[in-house]
This record gives C-alpha cells, sequence and structure tokens, in this order.
C-alpha cells in the first residue's frame, strides 16, 4: 500500500485527467505510479519522458527493450 493516497480521475485538473486515462487505457487499470505523481503536474510529465526516452533514443531494437521491460517487471515483481 503506497504511503501517499493516489489520486483519482475525478480529482484531478484537464490535463492530468487526459494522462490518467491514456495510462489506463494501455495498462487496463487506473495505475498506482500515476496517481501519485498526478499531485505535481511537473513531476508526472517528467516521469514520462524519463519512461519514453529509451524508445525514442533508439539505441536498443524494439524487441529487446519489450524483453528488458519484461524482466525487469519479474526483477521488481511487477505484472506485466
Amino acid at each position: 500500500m503506497p504511503r501517499i493516497r493516489p489520486l483519482t480521475k475525478d480529482e484531478v485538473g484537464p490535463e492530468v485527467r487526459a494522462i490518467m486515462e491514456q495510462a489506463e487505457r494501455a495498462f487496463g487499470e487506473p495505475l498506482v505510479p500515476t496517481g501519485i505523481q498526478a499531485y505535481s503536474l511537473p513531476i508526472l510529465e517528467a516521469s514520462r519522458a524519463l519512461g519514453a526516452a529509451p524508445a525514442r533514443s533508439h539505441t536498443l531494437p524494439a524487441q529487446l527493450r519489450s524483453l528488458v521491460c519484461l524482466r525487469v517487471a519479474q526483477i521488481v515483481g511487477c505484472p506485466f
């Protein structure tokens, strides 16, 4: 259980709500980290940029990036 209560889509402004809805569509459910980062739009945007950076860098092929994501999820016990 997180120490900070994640915000819901009903508790945020329209800009953050759009980001939360996009994450929900991508993952099938609201994500706890997104709800926590929703307290601060700059932090939420920075986190999203950081997460997207490996794909934008084109350093690794897409298939290898997917395998890395899967392995990291396994290591930290996160369903992927």
